[in-house]
């Protein structure tokens, strides 16, 4: 993730110790982001590319594969939710595993880049099969393609979030990068958001399984695009300190021994368990309780929209505040605004659009803070063990967000079933009563539980500043 005072011209001259003090004037926050890692604008740029595709991906596998294979396909809900779990529950091995592998590569085209080229064509195998499947098919084939895309994912995505925390080692240029790659990220939804707003409202095709299929090729042509332009145009750094060979789950308990580390593995849960429950019974809610299931795609564009437009809000709070302060504010504002909904009905769908692009503001603050504060926390690791674990600790952090996923979603939709509810026919008033708790008032709890969590973080942008001079003290005297 990247910032620093390089980045849009020359070092800041109220920055006087390059790592462990940046300048607090508005106007040297970009330009002064660390002397460390002179980080160039095409390195930015190049580096949160991938972030594009991904994104694309990650919105159908949350919001219409459940849709699809339930409703077109025939599978029922509680068969699709335990797929959805245990797929996920894989991860917990596989995503820990692959960030000790990662840390732990030699090559001479560095530890990340390798990965990234074996998970690419996983990853696009398992679209296609996922996205378009030949009817008939049963709960065995989804589990089997669902699990062969999330370890592609696993193989890409966690060697580059590692990569990105090894760009810089300041608090402010961190942020910087994880903002760029958010933005990317968001381009991404906003992209998706616009394939199928194409699908729904020019093509008068609005059923989840066209939709997918719309999303699938684009993904096919995107991945290898994105994972070219990465591998090319941005460097590894090199580590000065390599990882002690140890079995990696000797590694994570020595992890979880780190107070911040711990205390955000409580605050990524309670996020992503809320908007997994709220994401699994979106498209029912649109579909069956506001019945405007044709405005999805517009809905999320200017949603994502209004998610891009805030990034500086954030960023701003971030340096004014800290990072966990922004991130609870966040967090309360989600709250606020997915309660407002739980009373809407048919013919609210403009009423419901206020609330949901309103609540589009704090998606940034809650994609992009957590890994900018896990960057952070590496940096803890580094000057208790003496190791550089990034790989490790981007492997755990993106296990804990799939089983928050795979959690919340198992929940919604096993709730779901027990009402009777059956995406194939009209649902019931029960029906229509549950999808609206799951949608509002479920969320809302997580999110508030997560921002009590984070108000009170302990590592500060003030700790962070002294503890990167310890570190550069200590490596100035091992040279």
């Amino acid at each position: 993730m990247t910032g620093d005072h390089t980045l849009y011209g020359g070092t800041c001259p109220n920055a006087p110790r390059a790592r462990a003090e940046v300048c607090s004037r508005p106007h040297c926050v970009i330009g002064s982001i660390a002397m460390s890692a002179a980080i160039s604008r095409k390195t930015l740029l190049a580096y949160g590319s991938l972030g594009f595709p991904i994104a694309v991906l990650g919105y159908p596998m949350t919001l219409f594969l459940h849709p699809h294979y339930a409703g077109e396909l025939g599978l029922g809900l509680a068969a699709i939710s335990t797929v959805l779990l245990v797929s996920r529950m894989v991860d917990f091995v596989t995503d820990p595993l692959m960030g000790w592998i990662s840390d732990h590569t030699r090559t001479r085209f560095g530890r990340r880049k390798p990965y990234l080229l074996i998970g690419v064509p996983v990853m696009m195998l398992g679209i296609w099969k996922l996205f378009m499947p030949e009817p008939p098919v049963d709960i065995w084939y989804m589990l089997l393609w669902n699990t062969v895309v999330y370890l592609g994912w696993t193989i890409v995505v966690l060697p580059y979030g590692a990569w990105g925390a090894e760009l810089s080692e300041n608090y402010i240029t961190r942020a910087t990068i994880t903002a760029t790659r958010q933005v990317y990220t968001i381009a991404g939804l906003i992209g998706a958001s616009i394939v199928i707003w194409i699908y729904q409202e020019w093509l008068g095709r609005s059923d989840p399984g066209e939709v997918l299929s719309g999303i699938a090729w684009t993904l096919l042509v995107l991945l290898p695009v994105s994972i070219v332009v990465l591998l090319l145009l941005v460097p590894e750094r090199e580590v000065s300190t390599p990882p002690r060979q140890r079995a990696w789950w000797r590694e994570l308990s020595s992890m979880l021994r780190i107070g911040p580390f711990r205390r955000m593995v409580y605050v990524a849960l309670a996020i992503v368990i809320g908007e997994a429950s709220r994401h699994a019974v979106l498209v029912f809610f649109m579909e069956d309780v506001l019945q405007a299931g044709d405005r999805i795609g517009r809905t999320f564009i200017l949603y994502y929209l209004m998610g891009v437009a805030a990034i500086p809000l954030w960023q701003y709070l971030a340096r004014r505040y800290g990072k966990h302060r922004s991130l609870a504010i966040a967090m309360t504002h989600s709250a606020l605004m997915v309660l407002a909904t739980a009373f809407l009905g048919a013919g609210d769908y403009n009423t419901f659009l206020v609330f949901y692009v309103l609540k589009g503001a704090s998606f940034g603050a809650f994609a992009y803070l957590p890994l900018a504060i896990l960057a952070d926390v590496v940096d803890v690791d580094t000057a208790v063990t003496r190791q550089k674990r990034a790989g490790l600790y981007f492997a755990v952090f993106g296990a804990i967000d799939k089983i928050g996923i795979a959690t919340g979603m198992f929940i919604a939709l096993q709730v779901l079933n027990l009402t009777g509810y059956d995406p194939q026919v009209d649902p019931n008033a029960a029906g229509l009563w549950m999808i609206r708790l799951e949608y509002a008032v479920i969320p809302t709890f997580f999110f508030l539980l997560a921002s009590f969590l984070v108000w009170n973080y302990p590592l500060t942008s003030e700790r962070h500043a002294r503890l990167l001079a310890a570190l550069e003290r200590r490596e100035a005297r091992a040279v």
